[in-house]
C-alpha cells in the first residue's frame, strides 16, 4: 500500500512526463534519470532519492522492474550526490582579477591591413561567414569532378 506521500511524488512524475511526451509507465531508465536532474536544481537529494522510490515502487506494483536500479540512473544519482557534498566547495576556473578591465581608454580600431609599429602590414584574422567551398578529387580517376 501506497502512503501519501509517495502517491504525491508519483503524480508529480507522471505530469513531469506528460508535459514532455514520455511514457511514465514503463518508464525508460533515461527518463527517470532525466527526471532526477530535472529535480537536483529545485530538490535537496533525500527528497530525489524518496521521489525515485517511489517511482520504483509503482512500477514493482504493476510488476515490472524497477528503473532505479539501472546503472544509468545510479550514475545520476552518484553524480547529484557528489555535487551535493561538493556544494560550492569546488574550486573557481578564473579569479575575477582576470577578468578586471583596465582603463586605457576605448581601444582604437585596426583595419585588416593596418601596417603595425615595424612598418610590416600584418593581417588580422577573422572567422568568416559561410564556410570555404572545396573541391573534391575523383580517387579513382585522379581527377576534380
Amino acid at each position: 500500500m501506497r502512503g501519501a506521500r509517495g502517491d504525491r511524488a508519483w503524480r508529480h512524475f507522471v505530469g513531469w512526463c506528460r508535459a514532455r511526451g514520455l511514457r511514465p509507465l514503463p518508464a525508460h531508465p533515461w527518463t527517470v534519470a532525466a527526471y532526477a536532474r530535472w529535480c537536483e536544481p529545485r530538490n535537496r537529494f533525500p527528497v530525489i532519492v524518496k521521489r525515485l522510490k517511489s517511482i520504483a515502487r509503482v512500477h514493482v506494483l504493476d510488476g515490472r522492474r524497477p528503473p532505479e536500479r539501472h546503472p544509468t540512473v545510479t550514475r545520476t544519482l552518484r553524480t547529484i550526490e557528489m555535487r551535493t557534498r561538493l556544494g560550492g566547495s569546488r574550486a573557481a576556473l578564473f579569479r575575477a582579477e582576470d577578468f578586471a578591465r583596465e582603463d586605457r581608454g576605448p581601444s582604437p580600431r585596426r583595419s585588416p591591413t593596418q601596417p603595425s609599429d615595424e612598418g610590416r602590414k600584418t593581417r588580422v584574422r577573422t572567422m568568416r561567414a559561410r564556410p570555404r567551398l572545396v573541391r573534391r578529387r575523383d580517387v579513382r580517376s585522379g581527377n576534380a569532378p
